[in-house]
């Protein structure tokens, strides 16, 4: 009988907590709810790669390029982002290097999830990763990788460059040849690597049949010792020297240069990649620059720049430089595309810039890409150097249209 009445018991909690339970599943599925309105989780961030160039011989034009990249996911975050997810970025240094730029990127996409990257900077870290990037559908985006080389590349779905190629900069540097005259003598003095090769080849090209080509030196950037290799120049007797190179190797050439009097009335014509702050904090090579030097650089004017470089000052009290209008548009292109993509299918994004990128109003100016996802035009200033005290200083002469 005791036994009888303590199943009882049991049965008959058992049957109230079944009650109270089916009571409350009731309560909380009715319109009535009283414990108050669900709310859903936050979008997951949006991870976006960048791979600049903040050691090594760039570092002084790849560190401004973060920022600018920095301002413009700053700008979209604030006005929703992706589609209301925060876009987060993984930032890595290529270190001027094609191995290092390569192994930065496969750390993006492999362990921070990246499926868009801005960057490379160099050409020769695009040509190690392009295919890499499309066996992984990983989207590169470069502001800076201009080698004609890259041009036509069975890779291209997954690499798009907002800068012109060095065929474009090119025809820009051999107008300031064609302009001081004919049957000018010209040497070249640039880096054994597709950026310096490729600027050679593109002025070489330009100049068929309008100069005469004296003597074409490729030199290790690297090295930084170039007293012979610029003896053989000064033993062509040219007109002009047009040299390729970056900050670092630029300030060695300019100043042995001057110790070998291949200045004035030589005249020597640069790219951009030597166009940067640090260029002129040696005094000899500055110098020597606002003596013998122009050189040749994308430039930028109009509304969407003034706007850009206003808020850009107003965040780093700075002035923008060399592609910090390119990198800014590069960035921008990828938000914009990822929005209409609505996927992390980096085939779709791909698809999705090159279609924003018809005539499309950016920073540095209007870009419209091929079928490649080069661009095809851009404006180019001649720039010089000038001194004032013991300050040197870069400005414009004029603007080349290519």
């Amino acid at each position: 009988m005791e036994r009888g009445t303590q199943v009882f018991k049991k049965a008959v909690i058992l049957l109230l907590t079944l009650v109270m339970a089916v009571t409350f599943a009731a309560c909380g599925s009715g319109n009535n709810n009283t414990t108050g309105p669900t709310t859903s989780a936050p979008p997951a961030d949006v991870n976006l790669g960048v791979v600049m160039d903040q050691t090594g011989a760039l570092s002084g034009i790849g560190g401004s390029l973060v920022k600018s990249i920095q301002l413009a996911v700053e700008q979209a975050n604030a006005t929703g982002g992706i589609n209301g997810a925060n876009i987060k970025l993984w930032i890595e240094d290529g270190k001027t290097d094609p191995a290092a730029g390569f192994e930065a990127i496969k750390k993006l996409a492999q362990i921070n999830g990246c499926k868009v990257i801005i960057g490379p900077m160099i050409s020769g870290a695009a040509m190690s990763s392009g295919q890499w990037a499309l066996d992984n559908k990983v989207l590169l985006i470069s502001p800076s990788a201009t080698s004609p080389d890259i041009a036509q590349q069975a890779w291209r779905q997954f690499f798009i460059r907002t800068a012109t190629t060095d065929d474009v900069q090119g025809k820009a540097m051999a107008k300031i040849i064609t302009d001081a005259g004919t049957n000018k003598k010209v040497a070249f003095m640039v880096q054994n690597n597709q950026y310096g090769v490729g600027i050679a080849n593109a002025v070489t090209a330009a100049l068929a049949g309008k100069a005469t080509i004296v003597s074409t030196i490729k030199y290790d950037p690297v090295k930084l010792d170039y007293l012979s290799e610029l003896q053989q120049i000064k033993a062509a007797a040219p007109d002009f020297i047009v040299h390729a190179g970056y900050e670092d190797d630029a300030i060695i050439v300019f100043k042995q240069a001057a110790q070998l009097g291949l200045g004035k009335p030589i005249q020597w014509i640069t790219s951009e990649g030597v166009k940067a702050a640090k260029t002129l904090t040696d005094a000899q090579a500055a110098a020597f620059m606002a003596q013998s030097v122009v050189g040749t650089n994308p430039v930028s004017q109009g509304t969407q720049f003034d706007t850009f470089k206003a808020a850009y000052k107003a965040k780093f009290n700075e002035e923008p430089g060399t592609y910090n209008d390119t990198v800014y548009d590069a960035t921008r292109l990828a938000i914009a595309a990822m929005k209409t993509a609505g996927t992390t299918d980096s085939a779709k994004i791909a698809a999705a810039v090159l279609a924003a990128g018809q005539n499309y109003a950016g920073a540095s100016g209007p870009i419209t890409f091929n079928q490649y996802g080069d661009r095809t035009s851009a404006t180019f200033e001649e720039w010089g150097v000038v001194q004032s005290g013991s300050t040197y200083t870069y400005t414009q002469i004029k603007l080349i249209t290519s």
